[in-house]
């Protein structure tokens, strides 16, 4: 089996692997094999008929049992138990977490979201901390893949953004959504506009590493970048617990 069809034996055999941590009919969360994260989990939706669409068209279209807006809020739900599957995680690992604290670090500290240019077949949604502290994160490539525009946040995918969605729905009628190109408003509407140039979205591959917390330039040095990133990491997980005991992607 291809590395990009990796995925693929989630869907088929959920119960079957240790790092899956929710299924149900519709999707397989799963801790990702190689976190550039303390808490990096995966999405996978099962649909067949929608595993090998690309993530920016995915929720532009309408299917045979179901409309993309009503696709695009089934998957928020779950990127909302993604979401809470981490707090619920890292508040045993850091010897809980009060309500206020485990409500700011998910509304503020989490973040959801696809690749313009996922590395993997199967249609697949990151929801990922924003510490970036793992041995995983080697390159500059893995570190700007989630912190430039190159990661899409999964509220930009709402289809109701999409201009070409918003005329289906005004027409009733079907489309081959293959891009989501329009950015002008239409009746007070601002459209989101995605990047697909692949020649723009390598130069993000490639820009400068910059600080998520404060924005410091590291321009090529991931080292330094990482010596930095561990302190920001000491002192945002210092104050809600025993953060000694985090390791990326695993619990107690």
């Amino acid at each position: 089996m291809s590395f990009r069809d990796a995925l693929n034996q989630y869907i088929e055999h959920p119960t079957k692997y240790d790092d899956v941590i929710f299924h149900d009919d519709n999707v397989v969360i799963i801790r990702d094999k190689f976190p550039k994260s303390i808490r990096h989990f995966l999405i996978i939706p099962k649909s067949k008929l929608i595993t090998h669409i690309h993530p920016l068209d995915v929720f532009n279209r309408n299917y045979i049992d179901q409309k993309g807006d009503e696709l695009y809020e089934l998957m928020l739900e779950y990127v909302e138990k993604a979401k809470d599957l981490i707090v619920q995680d890292l508040s045993t690992t850091l010897n809980h977490l009060d309500n206020i604290k485990a409500s700011e670090f998910k509304n503020s500290f989490i973040r959801a979201g696809i690749h313009s240019v996922p590395s993997l077949r199967n249609l697949h949604i990151h929801v990922i901390t924003q510490d970036f502290h793992s041995d995983r994160m080697k390159n500059k490539k893995h570190y700007n893949s989630f912190t430039t525009k190159f990661f899409v946040d999964f509220e930009q995918l709402d289809p109701m953004l999409n201009e070409k969605f918003n005329k289906l729905v005004n027409r009733n009628e079907n489309y081959d959504s293959s891009s989501a190109h329009e950015s002008e408003s239409d009746d007070g509407i601002e459209y989101v506009r995605h990047v697909r140039n692949g020649a723009t979205l390598n130069e993000f591959l490639k820009s400068d590493l910059k600080c998520v917390y404060c924005g410091v330039n590291f321009e090529k040095s991931m080292v330094k970048l990482k010596e930095h990133l561990k302190i920001h990491f000491k002192e945002k997980y210092q104050a809600l617990g025993d953060y000694q005991n985090l390791l990326p992607n695993a619990s107690r």
